[in-house]
């Protein structure tokens, strides 16, 4: 099933629920061809954390439509889908490429929040938000990853963190993941990031990563011995243990 509300002005927002059915596709298409012809655009959020599956005629409905659909995309300035499911996911990603011109962000379910705030234009970057700093005294700068990070975010991040330790006169860094939905291929990418990250690595004494997936902790434990600070990592929730460490 879909149902399919305008939200504000210039925003719809499609829910999806239950299984699709070739009669929810029609509906879509008949949604979209609408919009076109009458030459509107605006944002689309996309709920589909209740979607229990989908019949064939609905890709087959789809790909009959595509022109017509096609038409209307390229005029939406931001589209937002959020699905608990990876695989949906990670071919929204995939189809995010291949819309060149549309700006189109994937949300995990418990980014919902940051999703609708996006599409209403109520923040500027889709996953704004995912950096903040926590207090822990004088000696310590701690920095808060939470759920996707993008090159916006990534670049707030190093810059946040250089700040934070000018502004303290410390020397120790710990960086606290939360909830972690990974990162956009370009924030890796981004040569602002990669000179941060270097410039931070040489001026710090130690360093302490604590959650995220255990490939990441497992990196930062592998390139420990290859540069500058002590580096250590601790399974989510050791806070207390990596302060302890910094502060040992």
């Amino acid at each position: 099933m879909i149902d399919i509300e305008r939200i504000a002005p210039n925003a719809h927002q499609v829910l999806v629920y239950g299984e699709i059915t070739r009669e929810d596709a029609l509906k879509f298409m008949d949604f979209a061809k609408q919009q076109a012809a009458a030459g509107e655009g605006g944002n689309l959020l996309v709920d589909m954390v209740s979607m229990a599956g989908f019949s064939w005629s609905v890709v087959v409905e789809e790909l009959a439509h595509a022109p017509a659909l096609m038409a209307w995309v390229y005029r939406l300035g931001r589209i937002a889908l959020i699905s608990d499911e990876a695989w949906i996911r990670s071919m929204a990603r995939l189809e995010s490429v291949l819309l060149p011109g549309v700006a189109y962000a994937v949300y995990d379910a418990d980014e919902a929040d940051a999703a609708r705030a996006w599409v209403l234009e109520e923040s500027d970057h889709p996953h704004a938000g995912a950096v903040s700093a926590r207090e822990a005294g004088q000696d310590v700068v701690v920095i808060e990853l939470t759920g996707r990070l993008d090159r916006d975010e990534a670049e707030r991040a190093v810059d946040l963190a250089r700040a934070r330790l000018d502004m303290a006169g410390a020397r120790k860094l710990m960086v606290v993941v939360r909830k972690w939905h990974g990162f956009d291929p370009d924030a890796a990418l981004s040569s602002h990031v990669m000179q941060g990250k270097l410039e931070l690595m040489g001026r710090l004494d130690r360093y302490a990563l604590v959650g995220g997936p255990a490939w990441l902790r497992q990196m930062a434990s592998a390139f420990g011995p290859l540069v500058r600070p002590e580096v250590r990592s601790f399974a989510e929730g050791e806070d207390d243990a990596a302060l302890a460490w910094l502060r040992s």
